[in-house]
């Protein structure tokens, strides 16, 4: 008898939008996406709480094979870095990175929740290289319990600067041995990560008011921004490849003012190689694919 696929959806809850992904890993295709707006008035302390009736509504469309979820959690609640640790070593890589974390927290470690990594590639034949990641438990858990009230299970919270490199490396393998910076633009902050053999470099925010920033001002802001990250890292811009995502560059004109400026970016299309089956034409997918990287990139880490 034929088992029924079980497909888990990725989830990415904005300030002011919410979207939803389904893989088929079998079909190597998106089957089902949604975007919901949500209210800029505030209902609660935190976002999770300001986007539960937008959740409620969608969950009421939106067609879950599985109600379990990969959800994104927002970097800028979490610490991240790489940890170097020589391969004779004989303390438990747990315990190394409990205690590498704790340097970078202000608050007890108990506060925060941890995962960790090993990387493939490494710098040096001596030593393993981790990924560890710290976010606070009071930013991540309400989203617990507003999604148990609605029967569906996160199994698990990737941050959304993760999952973009995910949708990356799935959709521009001819890219991944160069250095790239992906652009996160979205209402109030732009997130630039570095990215090399697929694999997280470093990252940075910047913040503004929304509407603030016209085209030209955003771009050069931007530009400046991924000059220094390039150079801290030991990169120039001259050799990095730029991809844009997030709300920001729904509108044209700011995506168009960066492109024209370094003739080396676009935007990243999660759909470039992974097909999207989900019956609207190509013209009108093309303006939700901005604010669906994320959540593309969680439903293919949730069915890896």
């Amino acid at each position: 008898m034929k088992t029924k696929s079980r497909y888990i959806s990725g989830l990415d809850i904005q300030k002011d939008y919410i979207s939803i992904a389904q893989y088929s890993p079998e079909e190597s295709a998106v089957l089902l996406i949604a975007i919901q707006p949500v209210s800029q008035e505030s209902k609660g302390s935190g976002f999770w709480e300001n986007s539960i009736d937008e959740l409620k509504s969608l969950k009421g469309k939106f067609k879950f094979h599985s109600p379990e979820l990969v959800i994104s959690v927002p970097s800028e609640y979490a610490v991240v870095k790489r940890i170097q640790v020589d391969i004779d070593e004989k303390s438990p890589v747990s315990e190394l990175v409990k205690w590498e974390l704790e340097q970078n927290l202000n608050d007890s470690i108990n506060e925060y929740m941890l995962d960790y990594q090993e990387l493939a590639i490494v710098s040096e034949k001596s030593q393993k290289e981790y990924l560890a990641v710290a976010y606070r438990r009071e930013s991540i858990e309400p989203v617990f319990g507003i999604l148990k009230n609605m029967k569906l299970k996160p199994v698990i919270m990737d941050l959304d600067i993760f999952a973009l490199i995910n949708v990356f490396e799935a959709n521009y393998e001819e890219y991944l041995s160069v250095p790239v910076i992906i652009v996160y633009g979205e209402m109030e902050k732009t997130k630039l990560i570095l990215s090399l053999n697929g694999e997280f470099i470093d990252f940075q925010c910047f913040e503004y008011k929304y509407g603030a920033l016209e085209p030209g001002m955003y771009s050069q802001k931007v530009l400046k921004e991924i000059s220094r990250i390039l150079y801290i890292n030991g990169y120039e811009l001259k050799s990095a490849k730029l991809f844009l995502c997030g709300s920001v560059f729904s509108q044209i004109e700011y995506s168009d003012s960066i492109i024209n400026q370094t003739n080396n970016g676009e935007l990243l299309n999660p759909f470039r190689k992974i097909a999207c089956r989900v019956g609207i034409d190509d013209e009108r997918l093309k303006t939700y694919i901005p604010q669906l990287s994320v959540s593309v990139g969680l439903a293919l880490r949730g069915n890896d």
